[in-house]
């Protein structure tokens, strides 16, 4: 069983990751190319599992030493790489990328958020606006949804389940309501290009304002949920501290975290049709890996230690519950860690969808 597990680790990845590249290009790689990016794919992968490893404090592997533990963590790390390293090489490999041109496109960003902010404004009252029209309750539909979704998954995993957590009603709900923002906003994004025709073919406008605007619409409702999840605190009596401070740096990482991956998915959901099944099919995965109705602790040691940091999801929501309900601060080592990786998604995003502009309108 090690074995067939040590030819998995060192296999699948690379060719999970070569597969993926192939699928995300159409088919537009030569033969000798195909080649080539197997073995960079291979060489890449295997040197980004055994930095990770290295980080986490291994230092060299001994064969007979070697735990079906260790191997299935390095398998698991090297899939997941493997799931997001074709993206940026299909990136850089159709985007000349120069330091002249992220500055430029840097300070047309602020340019253009200056610009378009009326829009973005507008846009998400008007949506708003929209889903309550024809609605007897009118905007209680913001309070009654998230309510109704914490009460059955309550009952589900507090009751059936057993669950022993403190407060575990407003455990579920703060990861609920965080989960919710951040899906919405991805399935929004990757047919954000396609589902405004309309828009992107007859008036200019950066096309990732398209997802800040939903991501405002998304904002109003996360914070009247979060509103609602400060007075059930009040209601079970839950200390409120100076710690509940420390929510702010982590709406910020969870809202920039958010429009790097969604601008990033934005661009490829305009040439992969399927795109937008298979990010709903990851974001099921995800949903379950990220301690949403139930704590990191329920998984073995060192997975819990390993989903808690390498998934920003679960780093954010165990983050933001540690600082409402147990009053504890955040790792901050990890949380600039990702907030480091999310800026350089953001950039890579943004850089993107400009250089690609012209290219959306006629594709759409």
């Amino acid at each position: 069983m090690l074995v067939l597990l040590g030819i998995a680790t060192i296999l699948l990845p690379p060719f999970l990751a070569w597969g993926e590249h192939l699928y995300l290009k159409h088919g537009e790689v030569s033969g000798k190319r195909k080649v080539l990016y197997l073995l960079l794919y291979f060489v890449l992968i295997h040197l980004m599992t055994a930095g990770a490893a290295y980080a986490g404090g291994a230092r060299g592997v001994a064969l007979k030493t070697l735990s079906s533990d260790y191997v299935i963590k390095h398998l698991g790390a090297g899939l997941v790489y493997a799931f997001i390293a074709p993206f940026f090489i299909c990136l850089m490999v159709e985007v000349n990328v120069t330091r002249e041109g992220i500055w430029k496109y840097v300070c047309r960003t602020f340019t253009d958020i200056r610009k378009y902010r009326q829009y973005v404004v507008r846009s998400a009252r008007a949506h708003l606006r929209e889903e309550v029209t024809n609605s007897y309750l009118d905007w209680l539909w913001w309070v009654i949804e998230p309510l109704c979704m914490m009460f059955i998954y309550t009952f589900v995993f507090g009751f059936v389940f057993g669950s022993e957590e403190p407060n575990f009603a407003i455990f579920v709900f703060i990861g609920l309501i965080m989960w919710t923002f951040f899906s919405k906003n991805i399935s929004y994004g990757v047919k954000a290009i396609e589902d405004n025709k309309s828009i992107v073919t007859r008036v200019y406008l950066p096309k990732y304002m398209l997802l800040v605007s939903q991501m405002l619409l998304n904002a109003f409702k996360l914070f009247i949920s979060f509103g609602i999840a400060f007075v059930m605190m009040l209601f079970f009596r839950v200390p409120l501290t100076y710690h509940i401070l420390w929510i702010i740096p982590l709406f910020a990482e969870l809202f920039l975290f958010t429009f790097a991956v969604g601008t990033i998915l934005m661009h490829f959901g305009v040439y992969v049709n399927d795109l937008f099944y298979i990010v709903g099919i990851a974001l099921n995965m995800l949903m379950y890996l990220s301690g949403v109705f139930y704590s990191m602790k329920r998984f073995p040691e060192p997975y819990d230690v390993l989903l808690g940091q390498f998934n920003p999801l679960a780093f954010l929501m165990n983050s933001m519950r540690d600082a409402l309900l147990y009053e504890k601060m955040p790792d901050w080592t990890v949380y600039f860690g990702w907030l480091c990786i999310s800026l350089v998604l953001a950039c890579i995003g943004l850089y993107t969808i400009y250089y690609n502009e012209n290219a959306y309108a006629k594709i759409s």
